[in-house]
């Protein structure tokens, strides 16, 4: 449990970065720039969230809390795959820029979800 408050920052510092990234990445989109394609920039984002997800587990454990067991915790994974999925199609290559940007919208609202659920350890919609 004494790992608790370091993990909770790396974890909350990671959170911030891929979310930053996911911002980038959307103007990238919108802009046409080369970048979104870049193969750096793209495994720098997936790197910055596996360290993320892993910090995510490692919370998890130190604290003893688990989706499926904790309905909160369920519900910001759930989000978390439906931010994904949104994030996925806000970076279509082809997308037209109004779906770029209704679909980045719906994933930064579900970003905000999920703070507002992390902050409060409280579901929204399963409990």
């Amino acid at each position: 449990m004494y790992m608790y408050p370091l993990l909770l920052k790396l974890h909350l510092g990671l959170v911030s970065l891929c979310f930053l990234s996911f911002l980038l990445r959307t103007y990238w989109g919108l802009a046409h720039s080369a970048m979104l394609a870049s193969v750096p920039a793209l495994k720098a984002h997936k790197l910055v969230t596996l360290l993320m997800l892993l910090s995510a587990l490692a919370l998890c454990v130190a604290v003893g809390q688990y989706p499926i067991t904790d309905a909160w915790l369920t519900e910001k994974l759930l989000l978390l795959a439906a931010y994904v999925g949104f994030a996925m199609l806000a970076f279509k290559p082809y997308a037209l820029a109004k779906q770029r940007y209704i679909f980045a919208g719906i994933a930064c609202g579900l970003f905000a979800v999920i703070l507002i659920i992390a902050k409060s350890h409280s579901p929204l919609l399963l409990g």
